[in-house]
């Protein structure tokens, strides 16, 4: 897990007829997920329930954490602040050492994250709003991105441009919300997220490294 929103979270329900989970989050996702939201208990019902904190190996892979800046909390949980809360992961093979790095929720583009993401292959990184001010024009809502703990593709601040400048095999957007432009071929914004030479994600998208 990298986080505690509702989104990346509610899946696990669906995995309650295994007769037992490993699940890898960071102590305070755990809280969260335990004391706020009552997700765990519910489904320590079902099903038993092994916590691990990072760094864990996996099938050959070794993931590890950072930690990201934010003020952010789950709308469940409106005062929660812990470090922790959200994190983005590096996944690296034990045998090969070839490494991707996952950053779903971008909430602040860090000197710390520029160094962590520093010589993966792969970088997959929070696309999920063009523009920080996409769901107030649109009439769906009254935060802005940045409200919203992402950072937006767009502007001189914009992951776009922290994208130009990092030198990375390959650059992947995800957690793309239906809003985002980038989604329309042909639209002038995904031009420009594939003349930067970033790739956009898609359902069934394989990834070779």
């Amino acid at each position: 897990m990298t986080d505690g929103e509702i989104d990346h979270v509610a899946g696990l329900l669906s995995l309650r007829e295994h007769k037992s989970l490993r699940l890898v989050c960071t102590p305070a996702v755990k809280s969260l997920l335990s004391d706020s939201l009552g997700l765990l208990p519910a489904l320590e019902k079902y099903t038993s329930i092994q916590h691990q904190a990072f760094p864990v190996r996996v099938a050959g892979i070794k993931i590890t954490a950072l930690e990201l800046a934010t003020d952010k909390a789950p709308r469940y949980a409106p005062r929660f602040r812990r470090s922790g809360s959200v994190v983005g992961l590096r996944l690296e093979s034990i045998r090969s050492k070839r490494s991707c790095v996952y950053l779903p929720g971008l909430p602040a583009i860090t000197k710390e994250l520029d160094e962590w993401v520093s010589g993966c292959d792969c970088l997959l990184v929070d696309g999920t709003f063009w523009s920080d001010r996409e769901m107030i024009s649109l009439g769906l809502s009254q935060r802005t991105a940045r409200d919203m703990g992402h950072v937006a593709i767009d502007g001189k601040d914009g992951s776009l441009a922290w994208l130009r400048r990092l030198d990375i095999p390959r650059k992947i957007y995800t957690h793309i919300n239906n809003s985002n432009p980038i989604l329309r071929k042909g639209s002038p914004q995904r031009r420009a997220v594939e003349r930067a030479g970033v790739e956009i994600s898609h359902d069934q998208m394989a990834i070779r490294l």
